[in-house]
């Protein structure tokens, strides 16, 4: 795969001696904290420090660029107008979709959507837990429609149970009315979201209830095309290993329930879309060592211009969506599975991933292949993986990751030390540099914030060499609860070197209330053997 290098600072273009102060102009924010070099020495931090808001800034403007790039590609596409790109509809519009024949409406919820006083029942599925040994909750349920303009949502609590609701992500600010077993709110806008029944809000929340409330459906293929595999509303049995073509799009029209596995190899001009569902369970094993010889939901390889939007991902034993190549588009996917090894998305190099709500039990978005803007996305991580995977022993040097504007609503770990919000298990010989995540939002999880280490873990074979992660931000990160595992940065002694985790700043992050401006803050481990130039600090603002 051939990487494309976008200009971004790195060790080597900024100073490892830089002091900790640096002059500038008025408009450039005062720091204090401190800043932890190699050797343990520990240095106060009072004033700007130009080379992290530099470093900010070229994330910043490299992702543009990717946005920017991945957008024309999709031009090129057929079939491939988001609606983002469409003009907004000039009346307010709500469509609902059949319930496939043979498939089980949910026993736990029942939802109907409105509009102008006119309303109608949205079908509402249920997936249940597939790991119940390790699994906290029971099982999931979600209904998915479309709109425009204002919708009314009544979410019917069918245990009569419940004393109160909310919805997460809290960031949205929707107001709730309880009565009598039913949350009603109002949406203005896109969004997908919990609904939670108290007293049973916080982890672990045993019967999930999941709304997602679809923009209006633009550029919908014609089912007449010769290029087009169109599956309208009602079961559909493909099998594994259903071959994907250059210039093809694939439909899942809403109500269409699909048990199939895509995969592709050195394609262009692809397009999965829809409001349809896509199910593997029909691969699940129901053994955890033989999942892993199963194939993903979707798997494309080496491809270029790759549109997935829209469609719901439900009971995957393996990965979800992995399309790697240039220029990739993952959006508005909804994703449900319950296995250890069920990533939820990987893209490629250039590539967008957002607006996704993922519900995984591995890694829910993997950060590996370099210019990646990641944003606007819900994540609900189960107790295996991590919601941000910075590598899996990855051998490619790598960079310019722009991860911003998330939620992570739950966190369920409770059982594997090294399981994070932000993680790596890099054993790889790359170099992994250039990661800025800022404006995410954490809410219910207790288990461990960054977790930032090369490691000899039991998947890597030392003799292949180990590289480097650095110039890493993590800035305007709030995380509601204290937790319980201090977070770690450090690197590794190995082959008769040191490699270094090196020139990673955590800015204006709160937990629990608290802004960081040490180590001793946020309970940060800092190996002064193996790292440099990491930097504890906050603004005034903070």
């Amino acid at each position: 795969m051939k990487l494309r290098v976008l200009a971004v600072a790195t060790a080597a273009t900024l100073s490892l001696a830089a002091p900790a102060t640096v002059a500038a102009d008025d408009e450039s924010p005062h720091y204090t904290g401190m800043r932890y070099d190699n050797g343990g020495v520990a240095t106060p931090i009072g004033g700007p420090v130009e080379e992290v808001d530099r470093l900010a800034d070229e994330i910043t403007a490299a992702g543009r660029l990717v946005v920017q790039d991945v957008a024309e590609r999709r031009q090129q596409l057929p079939y491939g107008r988001i609606e983002t790109e469409a003009p907004r509809p000039g009346r307010p519009e709500l469509v609902t979709y059949p319930a496939p024949d043979g498939i089980a409406a949910s026993q736990r919820y029942a939802v109907s959507v409105s509009q102008f006083g006119r309303a109608q029942q949205s079908f509402v599925y249920q997936t249940d837990a597939r790991k119940p040994d390790t699994n906290l909750g029971t099982d999931t349920s979600w209904t998915s429609f479309s709109f425009s303009g204002i919708v009314h949502v009544e979410v019917r609590d069918l245990s009569d149970t419940a004393t109160g609701c909310r919805v997460r992500p809290s960031s949205l600010r929707v107001p709730t009315r309880f009565h009598d077993g039913s949350c009603r709110f109002v949406l203005t806008d896109a969004a997908n979201v919990s609904v939670e029944f108290e007293p049973n809000t916080t982890n672990p929340v045993e019967h999930a209830m999941l709304v997602f409330a679809n923009p209006p459906e633009t550029d919908v293929p014609d089912p007449d095309d010769p290029n087009v595999r169109y599956f309208g509303p009602g079961i559909h049995r493909l099998g594994r290993d259903v071959q994907l073509h250059s210039n093809e799009t694939v439909y899942l029209a809403g109500g269409a329930w699909v048990e199939g596995a895509f995969v592709g190899q050195n394609l262009e001009n692809v397009v999965i879309k829809g409001r349809g569902i896509v199910s593997g369970l029909f691969l699940d094993t129901g053994d955890q060592d033989q999942n892993k010889s199963q194939p993903g939901l979707i798997n494309i390889l080496d491809s270029a211009n790759v549109l997935v939007d829209g469609i719901t991902f439900v009971d995957g034993p393996r990965f979800n969506v992995r399309a790697l190549g240039q220029y990739v588009t993952l959006r508005n996917l909804k994703i449900m599975s319950w296995w250890f090894s069920t990533d939820g998305v990987v893209g490629g190099n250039t590539g967008v991933i957002e607006n996704n709500f993922i519900k995984v039990n591995d890694d829910s978005v993997k950060l590996h292949w370099g210019d990646n803007v990641v944003r606007r996305n819900v994540i609900w991580q189960l107790e295996n993986g991590g919601p941000f995977n910075i590598s899996w022993n990855i051998h490619e040097d790598v960079e310019n990751f722009h991860v911003y504007d998330n939620d992570i609503i739950h966190a369920e770990h409770y059982r594997f030390p090294p399981q994070a919000i932000f993680r790596s298990r890099h054993a790889g010989s790359g170099h992994m540099r250039g990661y800025l995540f800022e404006n995410i939002r954490v809410e219910d999880a207790n288990w461990r914030l960054f977790y930032i280490p090369l490691e000899n873990n039991k998947w890597y074979d030392p003799a292949l060499g180990y590289g480097e992660i650095s110039d890493v931000i993590f800035r305007d990160i709030t995380a509601q609860k204290p937790f319980r595992h201090p977070n770690v940065v450090t690197g590794i002694q190995a082959d008769g070197q040191t490699h270094l985790v090196h020139n990673i700043n955590v800015v204006d992050v709160t937990i629990d209330g608290v802004c960081l401006a040490s180590a001793a803050d946020g309970n940060v481990q800092i190996d002064p053997a193996t790292t440099d130039e990491v930097r504890i600090m906050r603004t005034e603002d903070c």
